[in-house]
């Protein structure tokens, strides 16, 4: 059945029809909604895998707002309590006797100063007459009693409350998106020459034709030298030390040491291959004999 709302409703009226109730809110007829029990929360949907950083994913849609119960009529104001009469204001108290007129004495001595009475006519110069006592002041009429006050009307009772409405469920979280692929490491410079050594003395003792500090894990990098290009990474714990400049021959002996940054075990360099005046084949082993790249390579050349 079609709903025929009043045309000009006034705030707060009610509707009903069909057995259903609405209230105009001032701009629009709202829906009372009977009170009902609540309904038992729905379960917490299971958290989503941790992934990679990806798109964010949709906000779950907001569940409806419970409509808003019905304001309770407001109470009347009690009547206002009656003035009490105002008193009656007391007497004005009598008029005090004006005092007699001095008699006016012939011209000559100045008379003593006799009593103030009332103001006489002007005569001749003569004694001033005494002033008149002033009459009592009359009693003031005693305060009329203040009326009581009216009693307060009681206050009206406040209209229930309505219930909220139900809760929308939560959206499920989005799928976490796949995480970008890292970028390529950038290749490392070249090492700058190294200056050529000095020509050998004529001592019969041995010195250090090259020396060389470098890390092997990653990309080789040396972290200080004499008389070295390069260090080459041919594999795993495989490398070629390469000379700036050429050794006398390749009859040179080698002293080394191989370590890493943390962690113990056995480590060490052996010399591979044929080696030249111009470069020497190195590996490096871990403690079972399995070859492996490590942080700290030292190795010194002497001829």
């Amino acid at each position: 059945m079609a709903l025929n709302f009043p045309n000009s409703p006034s705030l707060n009226d009610i509707y009903e029809a069909n057995g259903t109730k609405w209230q105009w809110d001032g701009s629009s007829w709202v829906r009372i909604v009977s009170a009902g029990n609540q309904g038992f929360q729905g379960v917490q949907g299971a958290v989503g895998a941790q992934g990679a950083v990806g798109a964010q994913g949709d906000v779950g849609a907001q569940g409806a707002q419970g409509a808003q119960g019905a304001v309770g009529a407001q109470g009347a104001v009690g009547a206002q309590g009656a003035v009490g009469a105002q008193g009656d204001v007391g007497a004005q108290g009598a008029q005090g006797a004006v005092g007699a007129q001095g008699d006016v004495g012939a011209q000559g001595d100045v008379g003593a100063q006799g009593d103030v009475g009332a103001q006489g006519d002007v005569g001749a110069q003569g004694a001033v007459g005494a002033q008149g006592a002033v009459g009592a002041q009359g009693a003031v009429g005693a305060q009329g009693d203040v009326g009581a006050q009216g009693a307060v009307g009681a206050q009206g009772a406040a209209g229930a409350q309505g219930n909220q409405g139900y809760q929308g469920r939560q959206g499920s979280p989005g799928a976490q998106g796949a995480q970008g692929t890292p970028g390529s490491p950038g290749a490392q410079g070249n090492q700058g020459r190294q200056g050529a050594p000095g020509a050998q003395g004529d001592s019969g003792t041995a010195v250090v034709r090259a020396w060389v500090n470098f890390n092997g894990q990653g990309t080789v990098a040396i972290r200080a030298d004499f008389n070295i290009n390069t260090v080459a990474d041919n594999g795993v714990g495989l490398y070629t030390i390469n000379f700036s400049n050429s050794l006398p021959d390749a009859n040179y002996a080698m002293g080394n040491l191989c370590q890493e940054d943390s962690g113990g075990g056995n480590r060490q360099m052996n010399g591979r291959g044929s080696r030249t005046a111009s470069a020497m084949p190195v590996d490096t082993r871990d403690g079972s004999n399995g070859a492996g790249d490590f942080a700290q390579n030292t190795v010194a050349f002497f001829r």
